[in-house]
């Protein structure tokens, strides 16, 4: 319970105590000085002691929550105060004034006796109404502040009356008159005022005391009070004594002037309080309904929440019931980034501190907190916090803070400073660090006299004419660049740009501007330009001629040797389109190729060497071999063409091709004269035959013999001679020196055939020739004639080394193999004793030879470039078996084309 409540319940108790000890004591016990408290002559009435009582029960009740009980209780009192009331207004009696100790009202000769006075009624009747308003609805704000003010007027009147009552006792005794109608009992006063008081503490708000308890109290007022409190109460009883010493009125009348002077200055008095007040009241509620929608918190000194206003509800998201009692950094996590180390603390802090605090969401809000301290007298102190929300100004700031940052490490990663000139004074301020960027010692240019002694003098006077023109054309900014001088000797180079202020009369008065060090640039600029000298110089001097062109096909670039080159001049053709260099018939074919590279970005087509046909000025036509590269600048393309003559290489190649043909040509010749004695002596075999068969077919005939039998001798003799002539057309065949025939031709066949035209007339050597043969392997693309040399060679060199062999190891193995979808591998394997190490180093070297006896060398040389112009390889190498293979790959015939 609050502590004006409980004030409120120990006065309730103490107007409860007095009416019981009157009416125990005064009138149950007899004691008549009890029943006025020593004014004999104005007893309180037992009705009136009972409406006291009941009505100082009803009060309690309802300081301790207990308010349906206490309008209950209320009904007594009520009924008391208006069956008084009606009684005395009504001149009539209902016969219940003696009800209560009947035979101790006897002895006061009144016919009022028992029944509550006027005074008594009305004050009873002002507090059960007072009592019922203060215990109506569950109001908050203005409307339960307007209730407790209603509340407080009706206590306010009674009060005025409790005080009136009790005067009128004591003056009724200090005059001895006394009028059983008017006169108040003191016992009656005293709980009139104590019930009224106890009233007004139940309904005062936080307002109220702060106003008592203001440190500027209104004492002109209090001056201008106190004489009537004092002395206006007194005026109505000495007008009484003076109208009974003189005799001018009745006794009811003089009695009646008494009463209603009094009412008319208890009302005065208290109409001039319950104004004054209610009007403090109302600036107070104003003040309080705007300071409960601001952010305040109270907090006692160890930090635990007494107030929580509603602006606190709005900002933080927890209730007053929730946050009431509870510490306040505790419970909104409070951090000061600044002052504060890591935990809570257990009391507030500095005077103004800026928090970041945590809502019941979760969500942080930034707030800057002002404290003060409230000394209470009689009560702990308290500590106003006055919370604003600054979370924007925070974000603002902290915004501003990393864009300063940003700035310093941007301008500290890019070497950039910031400075201003003022013209008129000279004064120079650079941003923190700018000097030591620029290789200076702090502060060491601090006005223009100081730049212009560590500037380079050329350099001044160009910028000092730059700032002229801008200033002759009343320019924003300009540009500048100029070299520093350096104490070690060394020259450091800045640039930047500055904005220029003037005043009214167009005069430079200041610069703002920024400069970084280009020093190094400026060295890289100096090296690029060096090399760019140098590249420039090896270009023109290089005997490969130089054309770049652009994606639109303009030349860009013409060196020297393309000019010596084609036979125009630089100036001629830069700017021109490239087809100029290309011969009419050639240009589409090249203009296609060059569209499709900036369509797909296919690289190779500048990439690999390439031939083509260039056009000399003079019409004349020559072969050219080019390189290229392609490079991007700026979104745009440049091609970059290395061209060379190779007239003279086509020339030679020509020359070596022809004696390439005539030395294969001397080469099957010379295998041929090797082969002769052994074809001979095959061709003797089917010729021998041949006249055998006709011999014994011309016999037959002359003797008549069987016809069939001579038809058979016939055929068979022309099957030896075709076989003889079979011999004699290969041998012919692979003598010719023809063009080359490139097509498909049957794999196997061109086997078989070289093989035998190989092995005619060495059966003598017992040689065993097998085969193993990929199905898949069928077709090949080559010239059959040149396979044919190349087998030829390799079945020879096997011969040659299997004579010297045993009979029973003389073997020959040919194979092939599909390697993929473009080649063939084709292997010829022997049972020798292998090649030589020293001979496989340099097995293709012309004149080099595997044969002991006589041989030219140059077999496997032309084999091997027979194989290399179909696109293969020719390989070899020693079985681990003994004997040697050799391995050759032929372009196949895809499936698709076999169909």
């Amino acid at each position: 319970m609050p502590a004006r409540r409980r004030l409120a319940a120990y006065l309730a108790a103490a107007a409860a105590l007095c009416g019981l000890v009157e009416l125990i004591g005064g009138w149950s016990l007899g004691l008549r000085w009890l029943r006025g408290f020593g004014v004999e002559g104005h007893p309180i009435w037992p009705w009136t002691s009972v409406g006291y009582i009941v009505l100082s029960l009803g009060y309690l009740a309802g300081l301790l929550g207990h308010k349906r009980l206490a309008r209950r209780i209320w009904i007594a009192p009520l009924v008391i105060a208006g069956a008084s009331i009606a009684q005395i207004l009504g001149g009539f009696s209902l016969g219940t004034d003696t009800l209560l100790f009947a035979d101790a009202l006897r002895d006061y000769p009144l016919d009022a006796a028992g029944r509550p006075t006027l005074n008594s009624a009305a004050s009873i009747l002002l507090l059960t109404c007072a009592g019922y308003v203060s215990v109506s609805g569950k109001l908050r704000g203005a409307d339960r502040f307007l209730l407790g003010e209603h509340a407080n007027l009706l206590a306010s009147a009674s009060l005025g009356l409790g005080i009136l009552a009790a005067l009128l006792a004591i003056f009724s005794s200090l005059s001895q008159q006394s009028s059983g109608l008017f006169t108040g009992a003191l016992p009656a006063g005293i709980m009139a005022v104590l019930l009224s008081t106890a009233c007004i503490v139940w309904n005062v708000d936080f307002g109220r005391h702060r106003l008592l308890s203001r440190r500027h109290v209104d004492w002109r007022a209090i001056a201008g009070l106190l004489p009537v409190v004092l002395f206006f109460p007194v005026v109505p009883s000495l007008l009484e004594v003076a109208l009974t010493d003189a005799d001018l009125m009745s006794p009811l009348a003089r009695e009646m002037i008494v009463v209603f002077g009094n009412i008319a200055i208890v009302a005065v008095v208290t109409y001039w309080a319950v104004v004054r007040l209610a009007h403090e009241q109302a600036l107070l509620t104003d003040f309080n309904e705007a300071l409960e929608f601001t952010t305040i918190v109270l907090v006692t000194e160890d930090g635990r929440i007494s107030h929580w206003s509603r602006g606190c509800e709005q900002l933080y998201g927890w209730s007053a019931a929730e946050a009431r009692g509870k510490r306040k950094y505790e419970l909104l996590r409070s951090r000061c980034e600044q002052d504060w180390q890591t935990g809570l603390p257990r009391r507030t802090g500095p005077d103004v501190q800026q928090l970041v605090e945590q809502r019941r969401d979760g969500s942080e809000v930034t707030v800057l907190e002002r404290t003060r301290r409230v000394e209470r007298p009689g009560r702990e102190p308290l500590v106003i916090c006055n919370i604003s929300d600054v979370s924007c100004e925070a974000e603002a700031m902290a915004a501003l803070r990393a864009s300063e940052d940003r700035l310093a490490i941007a301008m500290s990663a890019h070497e950039l400073g910031i400075f201003e000139w003022d013209v008129q004074t000279g004064a120079i301020t650079w941003s923190p660090g700018t000097e030591q960027r620029l290789g200076l010692a702090p502060n060491a240019i601090g006005d223009f006299e100081s730049w212009r002694a560590q500037v380079e003098p050329e350099d001044v006077q160009q910028i000092l004419d730059t700032i002229a023109r801008a200033v002759a054309d009343r320019a924003e900014r300009f540009t500048f660049r100029y070299r520093f001088l350096q104490q070690s000797g060394t020259v450091r180079a800045v640039e930047g740009s500055s904005r220029a202020f003037y005043d009214a009369q167009d005069n430079l008065v200041r610069t703002v501007g920024v400069i970084m060090d280009v020093s190094e640039r400026e060295e890289r600029e100096m090296a690029l330009r060096a090399r760019e000298a140098q590249l420039r110089s090896v270009l023109e001097t290089v005997p490969d001629g130089m054309v770049v062109v652009d994606e639109m096909g303009k030349i860009r670039e013409f060196s020297a040797a393309a000019e010596a080159l084609w036979g125009y001049r630089a100036g001629d053709v830069v700017g021109r389109d490239y087809t100029l260099l290309i011969p009419q018939d050639q240009r589409e074919r090249v203009m296609t190729s060059l569209g499709e590279f900036l369509r797909a970005g296919d690289s190779d087509l500048v990439s690999r060497a390439a031939t083509a046909v260039g056009e000399h000025a003079d019409g004349r036509r020559f072969p050219l071999e080019g390189r290229g590269g392609v490079m991007r600048v700026d979104g745009g393309v440049l091609f970059t063409f290395f061209f060379r003559d190779i007239s003279e290489r086509l020339a030679a190649e020509e020359r070596l091709s022809d004696l390439n043909a005539e030395l294969a040509h001397v080469s099957r010749q010379s295998a041929m004269s090797e082969l002769a004695a052994d074809i001979a002596h095959e061709l003797n075999q089917p010729l021998s035959a041949t006249a055998n068969f006709l011999s014994a077919a011309r016999i037959l005939i002359e003797q008549q013999g069987d016809a069939d039998r001579i038809s058979e001798l016939l055929r068979m003799a022309n099957e030896q001679i075709q076989r003889a002539g079979e011999i004699i057309r290969r041998m012919r065949a692979f003598m010719s020196k023809g063009e080359v025939e490139i097509g498909a031709e049957s794999l196997e066949q061109t086997l078989r055939d070289a093989a035998e035209l190989v092995l005619v007339g060495t059966g003598q050597f017992d040689i065993d020739v097998t085969y193993s043969l990929d199905p898949a392997a069928r077709l090949i693309f080559a010239d059959r004639i040149q396979i044919q040399q190349v087998l030829v060679n390799l079945l020879r060199n096997a011969i040659d080394v299997l004579r010297n062999s045993p009979t029973s190891e003389r073997s020959i193995h040919i194979a092939s193999r599909k390697l993929n979808e473009q080649f063939i591998e084709v292997s010829v394997s022997d049972t020798g004793p292998g090649i030589k190490d020293t001979v496989l180093k340099q097995l293709y070297t012309r004149f080099v030879t595997t044969k002991q006896n006589a041989g030219m060398g140059i077999g496997l040389s032309i084999s091997r470039r027979i194989i290399e112009a179909h696109g293969g390889t020719l390989e070899a190498e020693n079985r681990p078996e003994g004997g040697a293979t050799f391995r050759f790959t032929v372009p196949a015939v895809r499936e698709l084309e076999e169909a």
